[in-house]
C-alpha cells in the first residue's frame, strides 16, 4: 500500500510537467523563437532561463497535484476555450504577429492546467502561473518610453547641479564629448528583473493582491531609479575625466553594481507573511491517461491547421499610379534615408521642389517570412530628434507625418509615410500588423511602404509640409 501511494505521489508531482511538455511539443515553433531571444544574453530577456527554472522548481514544490472532479459544463467550456486559443495561435503564427503568438501561450497554459486538474487548482496557483509573463518580450514595447523618461529625469538632474551641458532630447553634450541615452540605457533590463524579483518575493512571502501590487510598484520604481543614478554618475565621470575614464566605454558591470546596491536592501527588508501552502495531497484522484489524451487532442487544432495551410505565395508586386505632377525615377538617396528591412523591390522618384519618394515592396517567399517585416526606429536617434508626429487623412488614406531635426544643427526634414497591406492602407506599423489578417485571408500577400521626404527651406516647415501632402495625395 505504501509503495502504491509513493508511485501515486510521484505521478501527481510529474503530471503538471507532462502538461507543460505537451504544450511545448505542439507549439514548438513559438518556443524556438522565444529561445532565440532568451539566449541573447545582453538583451532585456537574458534572465528568462533562470526565471523559468525557478518557476518549475516552485511548481514542483506546490505538488503533489491531483485531478479535482468538476461540473461537466465547466469541462465543456474549458474544452471549447482550448480549441479557440489553439486556433488563435495558428492565426497569429500564420500571419507572423509574434507578440500575440507568444502571449497566447499563457491562456493555453491556464486552460490546459484547469482542464487537467480543475479550476480550483488553477485559482490556488494563479500567482505562480503568472510568473512566466516576465520571460515574454511584451516589455520591449516600453523601451522608447523609458528612454524618453530617462532623458527627462537625468536631464533635470544635470540642470540641478549646473554642469555646463546642452540637453537635446536623449543626447547630452558636455564640453568634452557627447553622451547618448540610447536604447540600451532605457533601463528596461533593470525594470523587468526588479519586477520579477518583486513578484517572486511577493509569492514567497505570501502577499495577497494588494501587497503584490504595492511590491511591484516599489520594485519598478527601484529598478528605474538604479538606471537613472547609473546614467547620472556616468555623466559626472565623463565630465570630470573629460571622457577619458574606461567606465565610459564599458559600464555594464557598473550598472549591475548600482542595481544591487539599491535593490538588495529592499529584498532583505521585505516583510514576510506566514502562510500555509494549499496542496491537494496524494489522497485525491490522479490525472488519468484518457484525460491527458483528450487534452492533447484539444490542443492540436491549431497545429493541424498550420500543416494544411498552403506553403507558397504566388502574389506579384502591385503597381501604383503616381499621378501626373512630375515624379520621375532617380537613383539618389532621400534626405534622411529610412532604416527599413531589405525589400524585394525598391523604387525611387523625385518631383519638383525636391520632393523625394521611395517605395519599398515586400512579398514573403516562404512560410517563415513575415508579410509585414519588423520595422524598428527608422532614423538614428543619436543624430536626429523627432520634433513632431501626427496622423492625418490625405486623399482618402491615413498618412503619418513627422518633422525631424538634426541634433546640434538646423537641418530639418519632413517625412510622410503610409503602408499598403494587401490593398488595405494604414499609417502605423501596429495597424499594419493587424491588417495582415484580411490580407492573408484574401490571398493578397504583399506589403508596400511609401516614404515621401523633403528638406525644410523655412524655419516653420509649413510650406514644405503642404507641398509634401499635395504630392502624397496624387499617389494611388
Amino acid at each position: 500500500m505504501e509503495v502504491k501511494l509513493q508511485k501515486q505521489e510521484v505521478w501527481q508531482r510529474v503530471a503538471p510537467f507532462m502538461v507543460i511538455t505537451i504544450i511545448v511539443a505542439i507549439y514548438l515553433p513559438t518556443f524556438v523563437g522565444l529561445s532565440a531571444q532568451w539566449t541573447q544574453w545582453d538583451e532585456s530577456l537574458s534572465h528568462a532561463y533562470p526565471l523559468l527554472l525557478w518557476f518549475l522548481v516552485l511548481l514542483y514544490k506546490v505538488g503533489p497535484l491531483c485531478h479535482a472532479r468538476q461540473n461537466l459544463w465547466i469541462d465543456l467550456l474549458l474544452a471549447i476555450g482550448l480549441v479557440v486559443v489553439s486556433i488563435c495561435w495558428f492565426l497569429f503564427n500564420t500571419i507572423q504577429i509574434k507578440i500575440l503568438e507568444q502571449l497566447i501561450l499563457l491562456p493555453i497554459l491556464f486552460l490546459a492546467l484547469a482542464f487537467a486538474f480543475g479550476v480550483k487548482i488553477l485559482w490556488q496557483l494563479r500567482f505562480l502561473l503568472l510568473m512566466p509573463v516576465f520571460a515574454l518580450p511584451i516589455w520591449d514595447y516600453l523601451n522608447n518610453t523609458l528612454v524618453q523618461l530617462a532623458s527627462a529625469v537625468v536631464g533635470e538632474m544635470v540642470r540641478m547641479i549646473r554642469i555646463p551641458a546642452l540637453i537635446d532630447g536623449s543626447s547630452i553634450f558636455i564640453p568634452s564629448g557627447h553622451i547618448m541615452i540610447a536604447d540600451g540605457c532605457s533601463g528596461l533590463r533593470y525594470l523587468i528583473i526588479s519586477l520579477a524579483l518583486g513578484y517572486t518575493i511577493s509569492y514567497l512571502n505570501g502577499y495577497r493582491e494588494k501587497g503584490l501590487i504595492l511590491s511591484l510598484l516599489i520594485a519598478g520604481a527601484l529598478g528605474l531609479l538604479a538606471n537613472w543614478i547609473r546614467i547620472f554618475v556616468l555623466i559626472l565621470v565623463g565630465y570630470y575625466t573629460e571622457m577619458q575614464s574606461s567606465l565610459m566605454e564599458d559600464h555594464e558591470t557598473f550598472g549591475w553594481i548600482v542595481f544591487a546596491l539599491i535593490c538588495f536592501p529592499a529584498i532583505y527588508f521585505a516583510p514576510v507573511i506566514k502562510r500555509v501552502q494549499a496542496t491537494t495531497g496524494v489522497a485525491g484522484e490522479s490525472l488519468g491517461s484518457k484525460r491527458v489524451l483528450l487534452l492533447t487532442l484539444l490542443l492540436m487544432p491549431g497545429f493541424l491547421m498550420g500543416k494544411l495551410v498552403a506553403a507558397t505565395n504566388d502574389t506579384t508586386a502591385p503597381t501604383y499610379s503616381l499621378g501626373d505632377i512630375g515624379f520621375v525615377s532617380h537613383t539618389s538617396s532621400l534626405p534622411l534615408p529610412p532604416s527599413l528591412p531589405a525589400a524585394r523591390l525598391t523604387r525611387k522618384f523625385i518631383a519638383p521642389n525636391n520632393i523625394y519618394l521611395q517605395i519599398n515592396q515586400y512579398i514573403p517567399q516562404t512560410p517563415r517570412d513575415r508579410l509585414v517585416p519588423y520595422i524598428a526606429r527608422q532614423y538614428d536617434s543619436q543624430f536626429w530628434l523627432q520634433e513632431s508626429v501626427k496622423v492625418i487623412v490625405v486623399g482618402g488614406k491615413k498618412v503619418r507625418v513627422e518633422q525631424l531635426r538634426q541634433k546640434s544643427g538646423l537641418k530639418r526634414v519632413i517625412q510622410a509615410q503610409w503602408f499598403d497591406v494587401g490593398g488595405y492602407t494604414t499609417a502605423t506599423v501596429a495597424q499594419a500588423k493587424l491588417l495582415q489578417i484580411p490580407a492573408v485571408l484574401s490571398g493578397k500577400q504583399y506589403f508596400s511602404v511609401f516614404t515621401l521626404q523633403a528638406e525644410c527651406m523655412q524655419l516653420d516647415c509649413d510650406k514644405t509640409l503642404q507641398s509634401l501632402l499635395h504630392f502624397s495625395e496624387s499617389i494611388q
